[in-house]
């Protein structure tokens, strides 16, 4: 979650990588604030299509951050790694801070501990799954790809060093198969009721299989292909916003009436919008270089957009591990000012509320000597 390298020769920093992370946490901060509404009782049938369209726009995310981590670690450290010291930086950066937020949350959902040994355990599971609350689960999908990077960084290595041929084949089976994945994720697995006798495979790749690398590799490797060949990533999602804006609206467009469909009855259930399914991947895909294309006219041109998005994209990881807290007393202040027949005005207005005050917490922790460990870290401003 770093863009400046640690080994080797300091390089470029990615401005508008920092945008896009600013961009994705906002998209999932909105999502959550949305969420905490379209499950009242009497949602009117507008907002709730409503809801569900931004929703839908928000779901490039999770991918996107997915993205920016394979785009950083690949940009940084393709050509050196030193995985001790790598790891442990890791560790102290994102798994302590983690570690740290899971024990609050309990906290503020259990009261105070009794520190026995039943409690450790649930505990030590809740750190291992990421369900000590409901946005946790991806720090334990994020972590999986720092884990096991030395993996992907070999098998990258040994296509590029087949030729520009074998490179193009080799994306175009990820494609393939991650597409077929998808299918079996929301098509094969519901339909048949399918699973593994074994309890560790039924787990990992059923069960908990959104947080399950597996199941997001295919963004983390198009961020890889981005960080290694930055100058032509960027003449390409350049090159791209024109025919690639009208296949993100097509695609937009078939993701909505898939949502609609799924509620015939006048309810919208935002379940339907997973990103474990074939059409969510290709517009996820589409939208990531939309996207990015994005954050770079933002980078280059909007001075005020850009400090506002890089502050917040350089405490995305405290911002994300704080704001399901907040949230809860945003939508309780929402309530309060608007009246509790607009929902979709009452998402915006919880979710603005939100990033303010998280991002006012976690901006005052960071100034504090040794905040990493709770907070993540908070790089240095990002040069336009």
């Amino acid at each position: 979650m770093n863009n400046a390298p640690e080994q080797g020769q300091r390089r470029e920093i990615i401005p508008e990588l920092y945008v896009l992370r600013g961009l994705a946490l906002l998209g999932i901060v909105f999502q959550h604030a949305m969420g905490a509404y379209i499950r009242r009782e009497n949602i009117p049938f507008a907002d709730a299509v409503m809801i569900g369209m931004f929703f839908n726009l928000t779901k490039f995310a999770v991918p996107a951050f997915v993205f920016a981590a394979g785009m950083a670690l690949f940009y940084n450290y393709y050509k050196k790694l030193n995985y001790p010291l790598f790891i442990s930086k890791r560790i102290l950066e994102i798994i302590l801070p983690y570690v740290a937020w899971t024990a609050v949350y309990d906290v503020y959902n259990h009261g105070l501990p009794t520190f026995s040994p039943d409690w450790l355990i649930e505990f030590g599971k809740n750190v291992l799954l990421g369900t000590g609350e409901y946005h946790l689960w991806f720090v334990v999908l994020i972590f999986q790809f720092y884990l096991f990077y030395p993996l992907f960084l070999a098998f990258f290595k040994l296509c590029r060093a087949g030729g520009e041929v074998v490179s193009y084949l080799a994306v175009g089976l990820l494609t393939a198969l991650f597409a077929a994945l998808m299918w079996f994720s929301a098509s094969y697995i519901p339909l048949h009721a399918f699973h593994f006798e074994n309890q560790f495979l039924q787990a990992f790749l059923i069960e908990y299989r959104d947080r399950n690398f597996i199941y997001f590799l295919f963004y983390f490797i198009l961020g890889g292909i981005a960080g290694v060949s930055l100058t032509k990533w960027r003449e390409f999602t350049g090159r791209a916003a024109g025919w690639n804006s009208i296949i993100f609206a097509c695609l937009y467009i078939l993701i909505g009436y898939e949502l609609m469909k799924s509620a015939p009855w006048g309810g919208v259930n935002l379940n339907y919008s997973t990103s474990l399914k074939p059409s969510m991947f290709f517009y996820t895909v589409s939208a990531l270089i939309l996207f990015y294309g994005l954050s770079m006219v933002i980078a280059k041109y909007s001075s005020l957009i850009f400090q506002s998005l890089d502050s917040i994209g350089r405490l995305s990881y405290g911002i994300y591990l704080a704001h399901a807290l907040v949230l809860v007393y945003a939508v309780r202040a929402a309530d309060r000012l608007l009246p509790s027949g607009q929902p979709l005005w009452l998402s915006v207005l919880a979710f603005i509320l939100c990033i303010l005050v998280s991002w006012g917490i976690i901006f005052l922790i960071s100034l504090v000597p040794g905040s990493v460990i709770v907070i993540g870290p908070h790089r240095e401003k990002a040069p336009r």
